[in-house]
């Protein structure tokens, strides 16, 4: 993957004169949005609005992904936390969390790096369902709307005692479910657009919602695009991209069961990646990313020492499709006479089923135990065009071949977990175990490299910690074991990569391990209720067994190389956030120092990330606006350096701005990225980021009047 040197930093005084291409180019895309609102205006009268303003501050609520793990950190982001500054995805949402980094592909084809491990070794999950394929390459946060999402939880530290394979570096959970049942019959809708420029972003969508005692039903929508990633140096070519989002979900209660299903799909098209590109003509794009999910949801009354089951069950089928082109130039002594174009399409499909029940006992320790049955495939064609054109422009030869990356191929997980907790004169007290096993198998193929196409690995993780308030402090220690399987790429991948090298997968591979230690000390309500909430927590990571690639010599001039266990790192670091409010005003600060060495050499890391500060401050506004609020940010970020120059990066200081106000039933927000439209890069991406950004958005929640009274059971 070609890799584009980091731009040097230019920082643009103030006052500045803002683009009045903009304003259109915003307006332009909201236009569809406007038409949209004329008919519900004119029944206006008979809605009740229900539009709130949410603080956006980082907040511990009540339901959480695993609510009696308390001795171990765990960050929260309201729905205010998740929209404020108006992100273009979910992982540009994410980006004031300590620890967190993005590595970027594209503007939409961005992963999240936690704690210094990225790719599969953090795992996602959308409500509660993982959103990791056995293809490999880490999750696409992106999969899911931002206007679907309710809240973001994120467990930093290794958690595959409580979650498995890929929870090494930390687990991120995007919360889009809400309660759909109410005491009261209710019916309301929401619509709400996004637009920015330059590089003419939009995003529209709309949510039905029906809410009775004993059924609830849900009904959303959304369409959305970039034209392109516009930086302080212009537009980037193949940057954009296209979406569609829609789902259907229904609950209801019989007795005191409750069941839950929702039926998603998300759709991204001729997504572009600019990392791919370079000045010899290569480029890559993903024509679709697509995930389709059915998942259901089932809690049953417990009796006698059982507390309460749980089931919870889903499908869903990943769509990949992946272009890549790559130019080479054939010079004879020192004389150009041909460039040769190589061309591949990859259709992948990766479909997964799963099924984990969860019992809950009462008692001492309140029992928790928790089983799983995975079943996860991958495949799919690839074809490959080579052309060979001579420096007159004649062609001399064009050949294509269709084949596999990789011969279909499964993976079966099976687990069972327990995990417990008692408070001993407030000493709380909290560990789990988990036992995972996990068989990979290929099937026979002209491309399988191995005769080895059955393989199984088995782990035992473990985790335990301690907490003891005093007072509004409370002090805590936590220690945990994590792993990651190998995927079925990093198994049976044979073939070409980015044109001129071949690429093994290696059955023999073992699975990566980590240990996490973390001590800290937070604190709540203090000072009068000043102090919201804080946590100061110091982190070391040992992993061991990283698998990477590995150069294995030349066959006719083509370099090869193979997935190997080769490393062992540390990872360690210190992490602070920190909220206050007094009155309508709000200060968050949160920083993070990584560290991270190669424990066999002793080098740097690029992986674990750089030094980081990020300051937010919120306040009300008195005038003309209603309900207005202007949130600041200021993020520091320190330099890139120590390692080969094509990974430095400057120090860079950004700076974002947001007004909102709530007028006539209506939430508008108008926000400004990068206000100083400095050319930087984020530590661990291969693009720049955007220059000096608009975005506004507006949004209106209301109630629907209920005048059939035969709707009311």
């Amino acid at each position: 993957m070609p890799i584009e040197t980091a731009a040097t930093s230019d920082r643009v005084p103030f006052p500045f004169r803002p683009s009045p291409v903009a304003p259109r180019r915003v307006a332009r895309a909201l236009a569809p949005f406007l038409a949209l609102l004329a008919p519900l205006a004119a029944h206006a009268d008979g809605m009740v609005d229900t539009v709130t303003v949410l603080p956006p501050v980082i907040v511990k609520g009540e339901r959480a992904l695993v609510p009696e793990r308390t001795t171990a950190t765990s960050v929260r982001l309201n729905r205010g936390s998740v929209t404020k500054f108006l992100p273009a995805t979910a992982s540009d949402a994410l980006i004031a969390v300590p620890g967190v980094d993005l590595v970027k592909l594209g503007p939409w084809a961005s992963r999240v790096s936690f704690r210094g491990l990225s790719g599969d070794r953090v795992l996602v999950l959308v409500d509660g369902v993982r959103v990791n394929t056995v293809r490999g390459h880490g999750a696409q946060a992106s999969l899911v709307s931002l206007d679907r999402l309710d809240e973001v939880e994120l467990l930093p530290g290794a958690s595959s005692a409580q979650f498995g394979s890929d929870a090494m570096g930390g687990v991120i959970n995007l919360v889009t479910h809400g309660s759909l049942l109410s005491n009261e019959p209710r019916l309301s809708a929401m619509v709400s657009a996004r637009g920015s420029a330059p590089g003419d972003g939009w995003e529209q969508s709309a949510r039905a919602r029906l809410m009775m005692p004993s059924f609830g039903l849900e009904l959303t929508g959304g369409l959305g695009g970039l034209t392109s990633l516009h930086t302080p140096d212009g537009a980037i070519p193949n940057s954009g991209d296209r979406e569609e989002d829609y789902s259907a979900r229904v609950a209801a209660r019989a007795g005191s069961a409750l069941f839950d299903f929702e039926h998603t799909h998300h759709a991204a098209r001729d997504v572009g990646l600019p990392a791919f590109s370079n000045a010899s003509g290569a480029t890559g794009s993903y024509p679709l990313q697509q995930r389709d999910a059915q998942r259901l949801e089932m809690h049953l009354p417990g009796s006698g020492i059982l507390s309460a089951a749980q089931l919870l069950a889903f499908h869903q089928s990943f769509r990949t499709h992946f272009d890549e082109t790559t130019v080479d130039s054939t010079f004879l002594r020192g004389r150009f006479i041909a460039t040769t174009t190589h061309a591949t399409a990859d259709r992948v499909a990766s479909p997964a089923w799963s099924i984990g029940p969860q019992l809950r006992f009462k008692g001492p320790g309140a029992l928790r135990l928790s089983g799983e049955y995975r079943r996860e495939e991958t495949g799919g064609p690839r074809s490959s065009r080579e052309t060979v054109r001579y420096a007159t422009g004649a062609l001399a030869s064009d050949t294509t071949t269709t084949g596999e990356s990789i011969p279909p191929a499964r993976r079966d997980a099976w687990s069972v977990a327990a995990f417990a907790g008692q408070t001993l004169h407030s000493l709380r007290i909290e560990g789990g175990t988990r036992f995972d096993a996990l068989r990979s198998q290929a099937d026979s193929a002209t491309n399988s490299s191995t005769a080895t196409l059955d393989v199984t690995d088995r782990r035992w993780s473990a985790e335990m910690g301690v907490a003891r308030p005093i007072g509004s402090i409370e002090p805590y220690l936590h220690g945990a074991s994590g792993f990651r399987a190998p995927n079925l790429q990093e198994r049976y991948f044979n073939d070409e990569i980015h044109g001129g090298m071949r690429l093994f997968g290696n059955p023999d591979l073992r699975p990566e391990r980590s240990l996490s230690y973390e001590v800290g000390v937070r604190a709540s309500d203090a000072w009068g209720g000043v102090l919201r909430g804080t946590r100061l927590s110091v982190y070391r990571s040992d992993v061991d067994d990283l698998i990477s690639l590995k150069y294995m010599g030349q066959l006719y001039l083509v370099p090869r190389f193979q997935y190997v266990n080769i490393e062992r790192a540390r990872i360690e670091g210190i992490e602070l956030t920190s909220e206050l409010r007094l009155g309508g005003v709000g200060l968050t600060l949160s920083a993070g120092m990584p560290r991270g060495v190669d424990r066999n050499t002793g080098e740097k890391l690029l992986d674990a990330g750089t030094p980081r500060a990020t300051l937010d401050l919120t306040l009300p506004l008195p005038g003309p606006l209603p309900y207005a609020r202007l949130a600041t940010r200021v993020r520091w970020n320190d330099a890139v350096a120590g390692v080969d120059s094509s990974f430095a990066r400057p120090a860079f200081t950004t700076g974002s701005i947001e007004l909102s106000s709530v007028f006539s039933g209506f939430r508008a927000v108008l926000a400004v990225h990068n206000l100083w439209n400095v050319r930087y890069r984020e530590p661990l991406s291969f693009i720049p980021e955007p220059g000096r950004t608009f975005a506004i958005s507006f949004r209106h929640d209301f109630d629907l009047p209920l005048s059939n009274p035969g709707i009311t059971p």
